[in-house]
């Protein structure tokens, strides 16, 4: 222990002697840890943000998608083309037993604008009552749609869609404009998570919703998008998607339709998102190669210019072991301290991207010990040339050396 003690305490009065060159061979590992960290704590922030806006759903749903989506392939050409998705459909599926709901949902467009202000972002959904029964939201303003709207010019409001064209003002009993057509709004909803996040921008809070069969009556050609079921609070939603394959199969070819839960669909998601992060990772990995590669040159020289200082301590009995020692904890001290440094460096910037944008960056204890222990990797490995040739020094030789 004591050696060990004075190996630290000669590495650092040795960093202390060559301070600049030092802090300069630290910036590259502190540049590829604050890489590292930022885009595996995104990452990390990007999956709570999914995982709370799917949840913001509702609880136990199923979501039919037209066309064929596997864990293997992640993306089918066919979700582009023409739903084969039919209203009797959802008649067939209500009858299921263990199913409590069952809503269609129609893509009806985006753009709906209120005096003047148009809100190009905004989608324009159809859907009917069930839908916002299946939802964990309250009521802002108004009501929510009902059965008795089939045949009216009504809508109901996101709270991102009405923030955008209303503002902080009312909008309940006010019209809005959508393809030439004017709409009553009736109601505002307002998810129970208040927070703002990323995905709120593109999710169901940022829609203006129709009745469904007065899209249906009035666009014959309309089609089902997504039937969302709601299964009863007894029965797990993964036990009746059998049941619902089944019922769609009976008019339906395989390839035509998806039954997926809602952890189906967050494990599709966290897939390809961590496909994504671990490219990026591996990208910034270059940065961590050139930072070892800094600590290595500078190690090389420092050995160089301290051979006879190398060659003094061998001769008062230091041994091989203590030198090799005491130049790989200087390695490892640089490499802890550029890690260190970008670390804390990742918490200012992650705090400031919570602060003033939408992103929710989340730094957990995993990525603090992923990015200590990758720069302390890279100056073991970038360290260890320089610690054996200091090692292998001759000490007549080094005392001779100028």
């Amino acid at each position: 222990m004591g050696r060990l003690a004075s190996n630290v305490g000669a590495a650092l009065r040795s960093l202390r002697e060559q301070g600049q060159r030092a802090v300069l061979s630290a910036v590259g590992i502190a540049v590829a840890s604050l890489a590292i960290v930022l885009l595996v704590s995104i990452a990390r922030g990007v999956q709570e943000d999914l995982q709370r806006e799917i949840g913001d759903i509702g609880v136990n749903l199923l979501i039919v998608l037209p066309g064929r989506i596997d864990e293997d392939s992640l993306f089918n050409p066919g979700l582009l083309g023409i739903s084969g998705l039919r209203y009797e459909d959802v008649e067939r599926i209500r009858r299921l037993d263990g199913v409590l709901r069952a809503s269609p949902m129609t893509f009806v467009g985006a753009g709906p604008s209120w005096n003047g202000q148009k809100s190009s972002s905004t989608l324009v959904l159809a859907a009917e009552p069930d839908w916002f029964r299946m939802r964990a939201i309250d009521r802002a303003e108004g009501r929510f749609l009902e059965q008795g709207d089939d045949d009216r010019r009504v809508c109901v409001l996101g709270e991102v869609a009405k923030k955008k064209l209303f503002g902080d003002g009312g909008a309940v009993g006010s019209f809005i404009e959508y393809n030439g057509q004017e709409y009553e709004v009736v109601g505002v909803s307002r998810p129970r998570t208040e927070s703002p996040a990323l995905f709120s921008q593109g999710g169901f809070e940022n829609a203006v919703y129709l009745p469904f069969a007065l899209v249906a009556g009035t666009q014959p050609g309309a089609q089902i998008n997504r039937i969302v079921i709601q299964t009863r609070p007894d029965r797990e939603p993964k036990a009746l998607v059998a049941s619902v394959e089944r019922t769609l199969g009976e008019r339906l070819e395989h390839e035509a339709y998806s039954v997926l839960t809602q952890e189906d669909l967050l494990r599709l998601v966290f897939k390809l998102m961590g496909i994504l992060t671990w490219l990026l990772v591996g990208l910034t990995s270059i940065a961590l190669f050139v930072g070892g590669v800094g600590i290595m040159t500078v190690m090389l020289m420092s050995v160089q210019e301290r051979t006879k200082e190398i060659g003094i301590r061998k001769t008062v009995g230091a041994k091989r072991a203590d030198i090799f020692a005491q130049f790989f904890t200087e390695a490892l001290l640089l490499s802890l301290a550029g890690g260190l440094a970008g670390l804390g460096v990742s918490y200012g910037v992650c705090y400031a991207l919570a602060k003033w944008t939408l992103l929710k960056p989340l730094i957990t204890a995993g990525i603090v010990g992923l990015a200590i222990g990758v720069s302390v990797g890279v100056g073991a490995v970038f360290g260890l040339i320089p610690a054996m040739r200091a090692a292998a020094r001759d000490p007549v030789r080094s005392l001779r050396y100028e």
